[in-house]
């Protein structure tokens, strides 16, 4: 779910994976990456030093 917008994610990776010392950070920051997409998340991925890994959907017409 997108907070933004309160609706379903639209063009979102279909899931993000990060690495983290706890598990809940690792969570929020998965989720916070997620509602984010992949240019914007992996922008502030690096910004924060976030080991984050992006699996992107496969597109067919």
């Amino acid at each position: 779910m997108n907070p933004r917008l309160q609706a379903p994610l639209v063009n979102s990776p279909a899931s993000v994976t990060v690495l983290a010392p706890a598990c809940m950070t690792a969570d929020a920051w998965a989720t916070a990456l997620m509602v984010l997409g992949r240019d914007a998340g992996t922008a502030v991925a690096k910004r924060y030093g976030i080991q984050a890994m992006f699996l992107e959907r496969e597109v067919t017409a």
